[in-house]
C-alpha cells in the first residue's frame, strides 16, 4: 500500500470516513502554534466584537479573529482569569470582563480573601502602628475583615514594640456596609473607613487606634497568587565597575547639540548630544551621570530614547543618545496652541503611559517625567496620521539634587519626594504623569510652575489639587495620578488599560 493510502486507514486497518480524514489533513496543513508571551508580560488586552489583541509591555500586539464575539468575550474573560492567578490578583486586563466583586474591591481598596499570615506581614512591612487593611472573608461570602495593627509599649529602652494585631467584622448588605458592634449603616465602604480613621476601637481592655489604610499593591505577591517562580522585581545596585555603556569618541562628536557621528566603517547617523554640567559634588555628579548612561543603555523599548554611548572628555561630561526629529513636546505644544486635537492627545499618554509601564514592570523609576523630557518624532497633525514620542532620558538623577533644585520642579515631583529622596519610586512617576496630562491638556500652562518656591511648598504641605481638564474621564484619571498617598495611586498598567478605553 502506498503512503497515501495508509494514511486513510485507522489503527485497525479500517478505512476512515471521508469527514475525518479531511479533519486529519487539515490539522496537518495548519502552522504549529508559536509563543507569544508569558501572563505577566501583557500589558492590557483590547476586545472588539471577534477580534482580540493583546498587547504585551514591549509594545507587540498579538491580533486573533475568532468565530463569533462570544468566543472572543471567553477567550478574553479566561485571560483576565489566569492574569488574576498568575500576575496581579487585583488587576482586570480588559474591561468587558471585570467581575463587579473586583471593581468594587478596587474602588474601596479592599484585599482579596488573604489568610492571616500575609495580612500581618503586610502591616509590618507598610510601618504597624495604626495601620489597617480589609480583605474579603475566606468563610462567609458576604463578609468583610477589618485588621488593625498597634504597637505595644517599649520592653527596653532604644527598642521598638511588639505589634499587636486585631480583626473587626464588616457585614456587607444590598446596599449599605455595617461594622458589627455599632449599630450606624453606611452606604458605602469609604464612607464608613472615614468616620473611623482618626477614631479608636475597642477589643476587650485593648484598644486599636485606626490612622490609615493599607490599600492592594500592584502585582504583590500574597496567598492568592499561583505562580511557579516569582519574577524577579528588585532593583539592581550596580558597582561603578559593572556599568556597561558604549564609548564615542571625542572626534565624533562636531558640537554639543544636534551632531553626526560617523563611526569607523559605519554610515553617518544623527544624533543629539546632552553635556551635563558638574555643579555638584564631582564624585556624586560622575556616579549619577553613569548610573543614568548605562540605565537607558541597558533598557530597549519604543518609545524609549536610544542611548548610543558617552564621551567624557576633561570635566565635560555628554550623553550620547539618538536625535528626534521634532524636539520637545513642551516648545511643540506652545507653538501649536488652540490646534491640536484631544485624540492626538489622548494617543501621546497612551505611548507615554506604555513606556512608563515597561519602566515599572522592571521597577525602574525614571524621575523626571515632564513635556521638556518628551520628544516628538513624529507630528501627526495630518489626516489618518498620529503622533509617535519618545521618552528622554531623566537627565541629572534625582538622588544627587539638592532640596532647592527638588522644590524648583514641583508641581512635576511627587510631594513624598521634596524632603526624602529615598522615597523615589514608581509612584513619584505616577504623580509626574498626572501632571504631564495637565501639560497636555492646558498647552504647557501648569500652574505653579512660575510661582515662588515658599507658595510651591505651601501648596502641597496644605494637600491643595490642581485644575482638572474638561474632559471628565481624562479628569478622573489625572485626579487618582495626583493623589497625596502613593499607594492610591493607580499602576500603569491600570492608566494604560484605561487610556485605551479613551481613545477614538
Amino acid at each position: 500500500q502506498n503512503q497515501e493510502d495508509f494514511s486513510q486507514r485507522g489503527y485497525f486497518g479500517k478505512k476512515k470516513k471521508g469527514k475525518e480524514a479531511e479533519a486529519e489533513a487539515s490539522e496537518r496543513d495548519e502552522a504549529d502554534w508559536g509563543h507569544f508571551c508569558h501572563f505577566w508580560e501583557i500589558s492590557h488586552v483590547v476586545l472588539q466584537d471577534s477580534k482580540v489583541w493583546i498587547h504585551r509591555q514591549d509594545n507587540s500586539c498579538l491580533e486573533v479573529l475568532l468565530p463569533s464575539s462570544g468566543s472572543a468575550l471567553s477567550m478574553v474573560a479566561l485571560l483576565d482569569g489566569y492574569f488574576r492567578l498568575t500576575t496581579d490578583s487585583h488587576h482586570y486586563l480588559c474591561p468587558k470582563v471585570a467581575p463587579p466583586r473586583l471593581l468594587l474591591s478596587i474602588s474601596n481598596g479592599i484585599h482579596g480573601p488573604m489568610k492571616e499570615g500575609f495580612v500581618f506581614s503586610k502591616l509590618r512591612r507598610e510601618g504597624g502602628d495604626g495601620l489597617c487593611l480589609i480583605r474579603w472573608s475566606l468563610l462567609d461570602f458576604h463578609k468583610l475583615i477589618l485588621s488593625v495593627a498597634k504597637r505595644c509599649p517599649q520592653e527596653a529602652p532604644g527598642t521598638q514594640g511588639n505589634l499587636k494585631f486585631c480583626h473587626f467584622c464588616i457585614q456587607k448588605k444590598e446596599n449599605s456596609f455595617i461594622l458589627e458592634g455599632w449599630e450606624r449603616e453606611f452606604s458605602t465602604l469609604r464612607e464608613l473607613l472615614g468616620c473611623l480613621k482618626g477614631c479608636t476601637l475597642k477589643s476587650g481592655d485593648e484598644n486599636f487606634p485606626v490612622k490609615r489604610c493599607c490599600p492592594p499593591k500592584a502585582g504583590e505577591i500574597s496567598d492568592l497568587l499561583i505562580t511557579w517562580k516569582v519574577k524577579e522585581k528588585s532593583k539592581q545596585v550596580l558597582d561603578l565597575s559593572q556599568l556597561s555603556f558604549h564609548q564615542i569618541r571625542k572626534e565624533q562628536i562636531t558640537q554639543v547639540g544636534l551632531g553626526m557621528g560617523n563611526p569607523p566603517g559605519e554610515p553617518g547617523y544623527p544624533f543629539q548630544a546632552k553635556l551635563f554640567h558638574n555643579s555638584l559634588n564631582p564624585w556624586l555628579f560622575l556616579q549619577a551621570f553613569f548610573e543614568a548612561a548605562s540605565l537607558m543603555s541597558q533598557i530597549s523599548h519604543i518609545h524609549l530614547v536610544f542611548v548610543h554611548g558617552i564621551c567624557v572628555r576633561g570635566s565635560e561630561n555628554i550623553l550620547v543618545e539618538e536625535f528626534v526629529e521634532h524636539g520637545p513636546l513642551d516648545v511643540f505644544l506652545r507653538k501649536e496652541k488652540g490646534k491640536i486635537r484631544v485624540g492626538w492627545k489622548v494617543t501621546l499618554a497612551k505611548q507615554l503611559a506604555t513606556a512608563l509601564s515597561y519602566l515599572e514592570d522592571k521597577n525602574l523609576t525614571h524621575g523626571n517625567v515632564c513635556a521638556k523630557n518628551i520628544l516628538l518624532a513624529r507630528k501627526g497633525l495630518e489626516e489618518d496620521s498620529a503622533p509617535f514620542l519618545k521618552l528622554s532620558d531623566p537627565g541629572v538623577l534625582f538622588s544627587v539634587l539638592s532640596r532647592e533644585e527638588r522644590v524648583s520642579r514641583i508641581p512635576w515631583i511627587a510631594p513624598e519626594c521634596v524632603g526624602n529622596v529615598g522615597n523615589l519610586s514608581p509612584a513619584a512617576d505616577k504623580w509626574s504623569f498626572g501632571v504631564t496630562l495637565l501639560e497636555l491638556c492646558f498647552d504647557t500652562e501648569v500652574p505653579l510652575k512660575d510661582h515662588p518656591p515658599s507658595e510651591k511648598e505651601a501648596f502641597y504641605e496644605k494637600r491643595q489639587r490642581l485644575p482638572q481638564p474638561s474632559c471628565k474621564e481624562l479628569g478622573s484619571l489625572i485626579s487618582q495620578c495626583l493623589s497625596y498617598s502613593p499607594g492610591e495611586r493607580p499602576s500603569f498598567r491600570s492608566i494604560l488599560r484605561d487610556l485605551t478605553q479613551l481613545q477614538p
